[in-house]
Formats: C-alpha cells, structure tokens, sequence
C-alpha cells in the first residue's frame, strides 16, 4: 500500500512542481516548437519516438556504445533541465548526477534523478504543445503503448535493456525496508527472494502531465489558487487513471492507456464546467 501512494506521490509531485517551474522554462525560451498549437507537432514528436525506439533496440546488443550514448543523452537533458534556473552552470548538476548514476547507481540516485528529468521535460513540452495537439499526442501514444507492450511486446524488450544501464528511465519503488542494489542487470522481482521493488515507467509520468502544464499554460479556465480548473480536472483524472493502472502491479502493463484516457477525458469535462 506504501509503495501505491509512493507512486502516486511521485506522479502528483511532478505535474505540480512542473507547474511551479513553467514560467522559468517560458521565459528562458525553452519551447521545442516554434508554434504550439501545430497538430503536427505531435506527429513529429511521435515519429522521434518510433526513431529513438528503432535505434535503440538496434543497439541493444551492443551495451557499451548504447549505455555512451545514453549516458550523453541523460546529461544533456539535464543541462536542459537545470538551464532556466543556472544557465550556462547548468553543466554542474548534470556532471553531479551522471557521477552518482555511474559510481552509485541505487534506487534513489536514480528516482531523484528521474524526477529532476521528469519535472523538466513535463515543463518543456506543456508549454510546447496547446491543449489539441497535446491531446492528440496522449490519444497516439496510448494506442501505440498498448500495441508495443501487448502486441508486438518490444517496448518490454526495450525495457529490459534500459533497465540494466541504471539509468533514471524509471522509478523504483522498494517494497521492503533495508532495499537495495548495485545494479539493474537482475530485475528484484525475478529474484528467488520474491518481488522487492515495483516500478514505473519515466514516460508514464510525464506523458499525461503534458496535457495538465499544456492546460494551464494556454486554457482560459478560472484558477484555483495557483492552479487552473482545467490543469486540475486533467490531473485528477491521471490520478483516477493511475489508481486504476495500481491495481495490476505484479505485471508488465502499457500504462499510458490508463493514463492518458481518464488525462483526456478531465480536461474534456473541465470544458463544461
């Protein structure tokens, strides 16, 4: 029960703090489209992940290059992370946190450094992409999480991969006191000791969040202190979403379904109100 509301705390955790951080990520002009009400967009931003995934899987069985070019691709993104508050000593950090993750590669070190990168890329889409087009990335996304993992089944090799560089892809929940490890290249779960961690997936985090910091960076929606109606009934329903995607913890699921749908269907309501 401890390590569901773990993750549910992550999730909330997230699409506030990137709340918190989009006018920082706004006026360092860290937009990734030019124009963000583009449908088109989202098609270009679907079509990188089918690229990122291919090349990926390509290079899977080649461990050492593919864990350098991660590596690379980790530290940029949190120089991007980090750039709106620390500019150009953006570099600090991310020299601090690729450190960590290749000399102490535990369970927190790799949440904390997942949630950092989590925040940031929520923060940096949302402000990228207006409601429509972010919805129509949640719907594409979902339906091509679902195929991946139940269809097809690679983006549970990809996983596999990903999991054995110890990078912050995603979070690890314990489930007993004193957990810990030195490496993923075992998953806990698969051990003989029975199932010792619960994860969940980078993307599933930030994903639906993109439609809660789109929400409330262009919707004209009244405010609740800080927060829009329609920011807040997007991620409501991801928590709704989430609590159900909970339920079947113990096995592999495409968790964007879960999420994205309830995500979508929040900010829709939110429309009439």
């Amino acid at each position: 029960m401890r390590s569901k509301l773990a993750i549910a705390a992550i999730y909330l955790s997230a699409a506030l703090a990137a709340i918190a951080v989009t006018p920082d990520y706004k006026a360092a002009g860290m937009q990734a489209f030019e124009n963000p009400g583009e449908v088109s967009n989202s098609i270009y931003y679907f079509l990188a992940i089918l690229v990122f995934t291919a090349f990926i899987l390509i290079l899977s069985r080649y461990k050492a290059v593919l864990k350098l070019i991660m590596y690379s691709l980790i530290f940029i993104s949190i120089c991007y992370v980090f750039y709106p508050f620390t500019g150009y000593f953006s570099a600090v950090p991310a020299v601090i946190m690729a450190t960590l993750l290749l000399k102490k590669p535990n369970w927190i070190v790799i949440d904390v450094s997942a949630f950092f990168i989590s925040v940031g890329i929520i923060s940096i889409f949302g402000i990228s992409l207006e409601p429509l087009p972010a919805i129509v990335l949640l719907a594409v996304l979902a339906l091509y999480d679902a195929i991946s993992v139940y269809k097809t089944k690679h983006m549970l090799t990809l996983a596999e991969s990903v999991s054995k560089l110890n990078l912050p892809m995603l979070f690890i929940i314990p489930l007993r006191r004193g957990f810990s490890f030195e490496s993923l290249e075992k998953r806990p779960e698969d051990s003989k000791e029975g199932k010792k961690a619960i994860y969940i997936g980078v993307g599933d985090i930030v994903i639906p969040n993109v439609l809660v910091v789109s929400a409330q960076c262009f919707s004209a929606s009244p405010l609740i202190g800080f927060i829009r109606v329609s920011a807040l009934m997007s991620l409501a329903g991801g928590l709704v979403g989430l609590t159900i995607l909970l339920r079947f913890v113990g096995r592999p699921q495409a968790g964007l379904p879960f999420l994205n749908i309830p995500t979508i269907t929040g900010y829709l309501i939110s429309l009439l109100i």
